[in-house]
């Protein structure tokens, strides 16, 4: 009975690997992936170079600027105070509320540009979809995950371009 219901099992995964079309990749397709188009993008390269990142981190730069001037302003009430014989009860309450507001400018400028940043690069991400595709691409790799391009797949420049031309208009 044993041998029976083995031969069984047998006999039906033969028949199984026969009449079953084949799946994963056919000779047609080995062909067709032979004439693939691939390209690579410098992302770090492609972003510095958007306008928009730029005046991103121009505003970046005056916003750290504001907050450090109010930063100093509290900074300097601290010290004031201090300097005017006020009592360590005082000096502990006031450098807990320069610590508190300086957390809070900190994560302020954190959120906000954490947001801006990641809209930014979404933006630049679907810019660049929208280039593959129209150009023929079906395959756009962007570092940490290249080891090595060849200058011949990278499209680098031509992205720069399009956002430049992108801006102007």
């Amino acid at each position: 009975m044993k041998k029976t219901s083995k031969l069984l099992v047998a006999v039906a995964l033969i028949a199984a690997f026969l009449f079953i079309p084949k799946i994963g990749i056919s000779e047609n397709s080995r062909e067709t992936g032979k004439n693939l188009k691939i390209a690579f993008v410098q992302m770090e390269k492609v972003t510095q170079s958007y306008y928009k990142w730029q005046d991103l981190q121009e505003k970046y730069k005056n916003d750290l600027q504001y907050y450090q001037g109010k930063i100093n302003k509290l900074q300097k009430e601290f010290e004031d105070l201090k300097n005017s014989g006020a009592t360590n009860d005082e000096l502990v309450k006031k450098q807990q509320e320069l610590q508190l507001r300086i957390n809070e400018y900190q994560k302020a400028i954190q959120d906000e540009y954490t947001k801006k940043t990641n809209e930014l690069l979404a933006e630049v991400k679907e810019k660049i979809v929208k280039y593959a595709k129209d150009n023929g691409y079906n395959l756009v790799l962007y570092e940490p995950s290249v080891l090595y391009a060849d200058e011949l797949v990278d499209i680098t420049p031509q992205i720069i371009e399009m956002l430049k031309t992108a801006g102007v208009n």
